[in-house]
């Protein structure tokens, strides 16, 4: 199997990363010192995401994983190719989609939610982020935010922010081969 992102959703993607980092500043767009904070914080949490030891997907398996920071409370969704979704209350999944941890308020670091797919079956895969504003009601501003997509052959990740009462549909879209 094969990842393959179209140039279109990565232009996609970045479109929406920009709107999502602007809309966290206000209208001026984020400053420079606000631009080196959401990289540190990404960096922080790719290194997070990176010290957490899992061994490599199998042939035919799919790893999603979602690390954030911050005492937010983030929810990861895979849409799969039969369009059903999987995320905290739609697991199992018909396809095999299983959530293996749903990250809580006040949970320690790592804070990463992990969505599997045992048997993988080929097409689109979408990822989305979601952030319950009625949860972790102490977070008044964005939350940085690193998805991976990893299959046996590829890797790809998408870092971007998330503001309270804010559902990303699509962070990351893939499609496997």
């Amino acid at each position: 199997m094969s990842l393959m992102v179209s140039k279109l959703t990565r232009r996609l993607l970045a479109l929406l990363g920009a709107i999502s980092l602007s809309a966290c500043a206000g209208s001026g767009g984020p400053s420079q010192a606000e631009r080196e904070a959401r990289a540190a914080e990404a960096n922080a949490l790719a290194a997070q995401l990176a010290a957490v030891a899992v061994p490599p997907p199998k042939p035919g398996e799919v790893r999603v994983r979602l690390v954030f920071g911050e005492a937010a409370d983030l929810d990861l969704y895979v849409t799969d190719p039969r369009q059903e979704t999987v995320y905290f209350a739609n697991s199992p999944s018909r396809s095999g989609g299983r959530l293996e941890r749903d990250v809580r308020c006040g949970e320690p670091p790592p804070r990463i939610e992990t969505i599997e797919f045992a048997a993988a079956a080929p097409g689109r895969y979408r990822v989305g982020v979601d952030f319950p504003p009625e949860v972790c009601s102490e977070v008044k501003g964005a939350v940085g935010f690193v998805v991976v997509f990893e299959s046996h052959a590829e890797r790809q990740e998408t870092r971007l922010a998330i503001r309270p009462g804010e559902f990303l549909p699509i962070v990351l879209e893939v499609d496997l081969r």
